[in-house]
């Protein structure tokens, strides 16, 4: 299987050419997630009249190029931060689908905690100054997610390493569980609702993170911290 030969080579290649590597993958997956995003919620979604903006007001002048050039940034420091799984990982993939649902979902509750708690530092007194990047997307685009400070790039990149220091994963399961995530921080930042019928209290929106939800976090700034749940914000009282 070409993805099992790629995932090899990548493991064994010279550092300098597992970093090209690893860097044009985290781009592909910005890029394009961003672009498909922008696609959907300008042209397509409202043409087939699925969902609706939720912001309408328009991107301030050259916002969205500023977020590109802050994105580019971000993914290279994924790309260095990347180069560990290299020396964390346990092979290609999990040893069975049972042990990998087990890593996926031990996972999922580490990176709600972990992305909730150095969330609500950086919008501390001492580090807003490096989350403010970010935060300058008041009103969102599909390129907003990580627009961000090259320091914020590097604990969010950190999520994995981490993880992987207590639940070593295969590489093939690190690198799927990290372009995921990239494309979950697109769909929240994307402006648009694809469920404006439906209420808050369903229990979709009320388990899982939308993007109407995150937008209260970037006008309000004190609220709705979590990133894939909303269950830390319940939990701290944080829901706006």
């Amino acid at each position: 299987m070409w993805v099992n030969e790629l995932l090899s080579y990548w493991l064994q290649a010279p550092w300098a050419i597992a970093l090209v590597m690893a860097t044009c993958v985290h781009m592909t997956i910005y890029f394009a997630g961003a672009g498909l995003g922008s696609y959907f919620t300008s042209n397509l979604w409202p043409r087939l009249h699925l969902g609706q903006t939720i912001d309408t007001h328009p991107p301030r002048p050259k916002q969205v190029m500023g977020e590109i050039r802050n994105g580019i940034v971000a993914c290279l420091v994924f790309g260095v931060i990347s180069l560990s799984y290299r020396a964390l990982c346990t092979g290609l993939w999990p040893a069975s689908w049972p042990m990998g649902l087990l890593q996926i979902t031990a996972f999922v509750v580490f990176n709600n905690v972990y992305s909730y708690a150095t969330h609500r530092m950086l919008h501390s007194r001492q580090l807003i100054r490096i989350h403010r990047v970010h935060h300058h997307s008041v009103r969102v685009t599909p390129w907003s997610g990580y627009s961000v400070h090259p320091v914020e790039a590097v604990i969010i990149g950190a999520t994995l390493p981490l993880f992987m220091l207590v639940v070593p994963l295969g590489i093939g399961t690190a690198f799927l569980l990290h372009a995921l995530g990239m494309l979950f921080t697109t769909c929240i930042h994307c402006n648009y609702d694809l469920m404006p019928n439906c209420p808050d209290g369903n229990w979709i929106k009320r388990l899982v993170d939308d993007p109407g939800y995150h937008r209260l976090h970037h006008t309000r700034g004190n609220v709705n911290y979590g990133f894939t749940s909303r269950a830390m914000d319940r939990l701290f009282r944080t829901i706006g």
